[in-house]
């Protein structure tokens, strides 16, 4: 498979401004999981997943266990599971093809496998996403920025579309933020969906300064400025005042520089959705660690697991073509043996 598109004229003119559809964006396109295994993963695995269903030209979700495909009929309904590429080694491979956008900024690839008849119902994400057709054709249809302004699954019915199109395999839509889009197939169908990573501003600064408080961190005391002016009305709060709070936290902001980056990787190291767990390995120490590496054994990195440094700090992982440089250092290799031994790194037993 291979990725046919002008990346930079796609970053310039679409990205996070308008949807657009790109015909045959993967040639040669193969699916990285079948249905069958992705039946197969939701029920051994039990895996994040959610049965949709289309009733009356309505999309609802259903709270039930998954059991399978057979007792669900041959129309109606699609299957969502998210995080495929934390249990697949292909679906993890197939994000490989998009690695031109910093790891950080991509989230997880959700597969949908629908019947005739089933789809997404309209709804209106806070995040960027990349929709990838597999196997069969589905219907895709997007409204425009504010028509559906609520995110969530809800109903979030749109009358107009500026994209309604056919979908068949290798295409793919990219959908801004704030779009309502909704889908439905023709046929049996995949549908791959890379999503893409959004915060709150409030949410981040809270979270930083409680990552401070917890490593006792001391703020910088505040008073009023050395330069404070008379006024003729003591109740008011000047311009100047304001300005002097804003300078004050941006003194404290700078001073912590090195604390947030290294927040800030290891929060974007994290993971909402689970990890699979490792193969059950003894505890290595370093000298066994060492002797293994120099044998040729590989080690094999936890699907899911990202992969993320700032400089030559690496938070939660080390890169295969590293370690004949760095096998002999003893503050790596005790990193190293650390991670391996918490399962994150394994060797394939």
């Amino acid at each position: 498979m291979h990725l046919i598109i002008n990346w930079e004229d796609f970053l310039h003119h679409h990205w996070q401004k308008h949807p657009v559809l790109l015909k045959k964006a993967i040639s040669d396109f193969i699916n990285p999981v079948s249905p069958e295994e992705l039946e197969k993963l939701v029920i051994e695995k039990t895996l994040d997943s959610q049965l949709i269903q289309r009733r009356h030209g309505k999309c609802q979700l259903v709270h039930k266990p998954f059991n399978g495909y057979a007792s669900l009929g041959q129309r109606n309904w699609s299957l969502r599971v998210e995080a495929i590429n934390h249990w697949h080694r292909a679906a993890e491979a197939f994000l490989s093809l998009f690695r031109v956008f910093p790891d950080w900024v991509t989230e997880e690839l959700t597969v949908f496998f629908s019947v005739p008849g089933g789809g997404i119902g309209s709804q209106t994400k806070p995040s960027d996403v990349l929709v990838i057709q597999g196997m069969g054709r589905s219907r895709w249809r997007i409204g425009d920025r504010g028509s559906s302004p609520v995110f969530d699954y809800g109903q979030n019915d749109f009358s107009e579309s500026i994209i309604n199109e056919g979908l068949s395999s290798g295409d793919m839509l990219y959908i801004p933020k704030g779009f309502p889009h909704e889908a439905i197939s023709s046929e049996a169908t995949m549908s791959y969906c890379l999503n893409f990573w959004t915060d709150n501003s409030l949410r981040m600064i809270r979270n930083w300064t409680e990552s401070l408080s917890d490593e006792n961190h001391r703020g910088i005391e505040y008073a009023p400025s050395p330069d404070l002016l008379l006024r003729d009305d003591p109740t008011e709060i000047l311009p100047q005042d304001i300005r002097a709070l804003q300078d004050m936290m941006s003194q404290f902001l700078l001073q912590k520089r090195e604390h947030l980056e290294t927040w800030f990787v290891q929060e974007m190291s994290q993971t909402v959705y689970e990890l699979p767990k490792a193969p059950a390995a003894k505890v290595y120490s370093v000298s066994q660690v060492q002797i293994l590496l120099q044998q040729g054994h590989p080690l094999h990195r936890l699907m899911g697991l990202r992969m993320l440094h700032i400089g030559n700090r690496y938070f939660g992982t080390i890169d295969g073509h590293m370690l004949s440089h760095v096998i002999h250092d003893p503050d790596f290799m005790e990193q190293l043996t650390l991670l391996i031994n918490k399962g994150y790194w394994y060797f394939q037993p």
